[in-house]
Parts: structure tokens; sequence; C-alpha cells
């Protein structure tokens, strides 16, 4: 809780807020309800932003272990990406005692990162030549949303470090669609179709387990919110355990 409460909130944004957004998610794995996210962006008028993921397991999954993890990432957008200036994700399971990773980024974008307990860290940490440049997985996905509201496309190579592996997310635009509600995906509406390629670099297990990161998704954006970027209203992709599935199931404004 001490943790939680440590992490940077929408007071330290610049200004007012000028969105503040709430989205559900439900996540399938292999046909099994196996994680309810929330995500909250609230971004000024500024350019600030800070953008909030939290995520637990569900259905029988859930019973079987109780995992959290939280990801918040604080920083601005200019020109349709977004720079951060901190990221913490906290992760835990069970009863155990959670484990943590801060990301602060300097003022020439150079991250920096600490663990806790400290032995949480890689025995050898990935060289500054190839995290120069990165950003984290929540700032990822934000530039994703704001290079599509900024150029009408979502063409982008995004650079990703979460504080031990390192990737990279090259999307590709394929196609606007129209979307029709299901009973588990209740959004319909015009949405764009891109293909994202998930390119492992670095911190990755090696041998099966690795498998357990899709190569490919392919994510759908829409217009939610007339003075918001697009966003994330599908996802679906495959790994080790099946197919994976990603759906919006609410969304709301909080402003």
């Amino acid at each position: 809780m001490a943790l939680v409460l440590a992490l940077p909130s929408a007071k330290h944004l610049r200004a007012e807020p000028a969105l503040s957004v709430e989205l559900e998610y439900h996540v399938y794995l292999g046909g099994l309800h196996a994680l309810s996210l929330t995500t909250r962006l609230v971004q000024d008028d500024s350019n600030g932003y800070r953008m909030a993921i939290d995520a637990v397991t569900a259905g029988l999954i859930d019973k079987f272990v109780h995992a959290t993890y939280r990801a918040e990432s604080v920083g601005v957008t200019k020109d349709g990406s977004a720079f951060p200036t901190r990221f913490r994700g906290i992760s835990g399971e069970d009863d155990e005692d959670g484990k943590t990773a801060t990301v602060d980024y300097g003022d020439d974008g150079a991250p920096r990162v600490t663990f806790v307990p400290e032995h949480e860290a890689p025995d050898e940490p990935l060289p500054s030549k190839m995290t120069a440049g990165t950003i984290d997985p929540a700032s990822a996905m934000l530039t994703l949303m704001e290079t599509l509201g900024k150029t009408g496309r979502c063409d982008a190579t995004v650079k990703v470090f979460d504080g031990k592996r390192r990737y990279d997310l090259v999307s590709r635009h394929t196609v606007e669609v129209e979307l029709s509600a299901t009973k588990y995906a209740p959004y319909a509406g015009p949405a764009t179709e891109c293909r994202i390629d998930f390119e492992r670099l670095a911190g990755f297990r090696e041998g099966r387990l690795a498998q357990r990161y899709p190569d490919e998704i392919v994510l759908y954006l829409a217009p939610l919110f007339d003075d918001a970027p697009p966003m994330p209203v599908r996802m679906h992709g495959s790994n080790l355990f099946g197919a994976l599935r990603l759906h919006l199931v609410a969304w709301r404004r909080l402003d």
C-alpha cells in the first residue's frame, strides 16, 4: 500500500486535468477469462500525462494463483510521442511481498532503474547503448494512440524498456474497419486496425517460455471521446498458451 501511495498522482501534472478517462478490459487466454484490467489516463492542457494500468487475475486462473500488477507512467506528449519522466511497475502474487521496478528518466532521457527488493535486479544490466532512447510500456501504448490521433495512421517504431526487458514495437497501419458489438466486446463503431510486431531484443527468458510473448498482435483503436486520442478497444494474438484476446468492456470520463 505504501508503494502505491508513493506513485505520482494527477496532482503532479503541471496544469488542471483537461481529460480524465477510465477504461476496463477483459483478457482471455486460450478461451479463459485470465485477467481484468483497468486503465486510467489523465492529460492536462500543458501536454502532461499520467497513465495507470491495474491488472488482476480472474476466473479459473485466479483460483490457482492470485496475482496483481500495477504500472504507472508520468510524462509529457509532444508531436505524437510520449516522453516519460518516471515509470513504476509493482507485481504481487498470493501473500508474497510486492516487487517494484522504478525507471527514472534524466534530462537526457536516459533510463535509470531501481528495484525493490534489490535482488530482483538482473545479474547483468543491459548496456546504456541498448536502453538509450527507450520509453516504458505504458508510454509506448500512449505513443501509438497519439501517433494515430495526430497523423491518422498508426505507423511507428517504438523502442521499449521496462527495467529488465528490451524490445521494439513495430506498428503498421492496415485498414479502417466498422466493429460490431458482441457479448464479450460491447463497443460498436469505427476503428483502425494496426498490426504490431513484437521484436524481443534482450532480457527475455530463453527456450519455450520465451513463446509466452506473442510475435505479433493486431490492435484496434477507436475514437471513444471527442477530445482524446483513439483508445484500444480490441486486441488479439497468440502465444505459448493459445489465443490471446483483449476486449474493452466499459469506458467512462472521470473529469
